[in-house]
């Protein structure tokens, strides 16, 4: 294994110097799984992985045949899935519903003026916020344009505002979030289950914390800057919202459909554990049925069906930006992992493994700590998903639960966003408030690190091995 594991090395190597030079993770991932590919058949490695096809007749004719089926497989099956959700924000925030949402949200706390409370309740509001708007940098910037000045003018330093807004996307459960589908998916569990029934379980004990901890930490920090003399942060924003999450006017109660498939999964669901009524809603029916209703909603309000049919495309375009933004990640990590798993890498770390005492928890400790790295250096969660497509496997080989590998991917990979220097969010965030990553990060550091601590232990005692 030591060629086979050489290779490895240098292809991940490659991978991580490329997105380390801002090569967009997708292609830099493709690129590291297509060495290992072909380099598979050179090492005398010619059974297949995951994926099965036809023998072509050339064994490098074969590599292209297993992404062709890799491309087919996520793209008709989970991608679908991720595709959907995409197109369904899409659809929200062109008729103005994630607008009504996000405002319905924040203007209660606009009202409050107990400053320091400010901060944990702008925290757990803004992870809510994150289901109407998932992505980590526009939520941001939207809060920073609407909400940081209230926060300021409310009392909270702009250093404290700021990294209040940098850590609103975390950890929340849901079953409209791409990582929670995969996860669930990789996990051979319904998402449902997942979401509700494993991941809430931990997340959401870890959420409060977290903002309890936001609360005395922000206090602190501020002290100690006054203490030392030190700049608390400029006032003065300047953060432009994106034009697809302008404000529309729409009615209020257009705020409902953003969450409508949340509800329709999470309602079936409650229902078949307190009554045991056995109803079963996939996502994808769910969130077509959402898109169809906030249509009928659009011509009623518009007096005309050829407009919201016309707007469909909206729906449709979400789709492929679906497709470019993660489907594409999740089909070059599994290019990836195929290649890793021809060369009998998991197979020989499954082996050296499974016999030592503490397997789970050398293994749980291990990939916790490759997500952390990983994720610090790149600034998001890409690593996640090449690591749960090896993750449950290699738990499966030494018999543990999946789920005691694949949760800390996630957790890990969401909250140490906001404490990688070269992560989107912080660095919007750092430009709005003209401050550097560090003196940003010092303020995220310790409520992030609590937030990992803390769902390492109870994935840990809850899920256990």
């Amino acid at each position: 294994m030591l060629l086979e594991s050489l290779v490895i090395v240098i292809a991940i190597f490659i991978t991580g110097f490329a997105i380390a030079r801002k090569v967009n993770a997708t292609v830099a991932l493709f690129i590291g799984g297509l060495i290992i590919l072909l380099a598979a058949p050179l090492l005398g490695h010619t059974e297949t992985g995951h994926y099965e096809v036809a023998d072509a007749g050339n064994v490098f004719l074969n590599q292209f045949g297993f992404i062709a089926q890799i491309l087919a497989q996520t793209t008709a099956g989970i991608g679908m899935i991720i595709m959907v959700l995409f197109g369904f924000s899409a659809y929200m925030t062109h008729i103005g519903a994630n607008a009504v949402a996000v405002d319905l949200l924040t203007k209660p706390l606009l009202k409050l003026k107990v400053k320091y409370l400010l901060v944990p309740l702008t925290f757990w509001v803004g992870n809510v916020m994150s289901l109407a708007v998932p992505s980590a940098s526009s939520l941001a910037v939207l809060l920073l344009a609407t909400l940081f000045p209230a926060l300021v003018g409310a009392g909270l330093t702009p250093l404290t505002a700021a990294a209040v807004i940098a850590t609103t996307a975390t950890i929340m459960p849901t079953p409209l979030g791409a990582d929670n589908v995969i996860a669930a998916d990789r996990l051979g569990l319904e998402l449902d289950q997942y979401v509700f029934g494993m991941h809430a379980a931990i997340s959401i004990p870890t959420l409060i914390a977290i903002g309890v901890v936001h609360y005395f930490w922000q206090k602190y920090m501020d002290k100690r800057a006054i203490a030392q003399g030190l700049s608390l942060g400029h006032s003065t924003v300047v953060a432009e919202i994106p034009e697809d999450l302008e404000e529309i006017s729409a009615p209020r109660w257009y705020a409902l459909f953003p969450v409508l498939p949340l509800l329709m999964v999470l309602i079936p669901f409650l229902l078949g554990f307190v009554m045991e009524i056995s109803i079963k809603a996939d996502l994808v029916p769910v969130t077509l049925i959402s898109v169809l209703l906030a249509m009928l909603a659009e011509a009623i309000r518009k007096r005309s069906i050829r407009a919201p049919l016309e707007d469909m495309m909206i729906f449709f375009r979400g789709m492929g930006t679906g497709f470019g933004a993660v489907v594409a990640l999740v089909v070059a990590a599994n290019v990836l992992v195929e290649g890793i798993v021809q060369m009998g890498l998991i197979d020989a770390l499954s082996g050296a493994v499974s016999n030592l005492p503490g397997a789970a928890w050398i293994l749980f400790l291990g990939f916790s700590g490759i997500m952390l790295l990983l994720a610090l250096l790149t600034g998001g969660v890409a690593p996640f998903y090449s690591l749960v497509e090896i993750a449950p496997q290699v738990a499966t080989n030494v018999g543990i639960n999946g789920a005691l590998l694949t949760l800390p991917l996630q957790f890990i990979g969401n909250l140490a966003r906001a404490v990688s220097p070269v992560a989107a969010v912080v660095l919007i965030v750092c430009g709005s408030v003209k401050e550097p990553p560090s003196r940003l990060i010092a303020r995220t550091v310790v409520p992030m690190a609590a937030g990992i601590v803390i769902s390492l232990a109870l994935t840990w005692i809850i899920v256990g091995p």
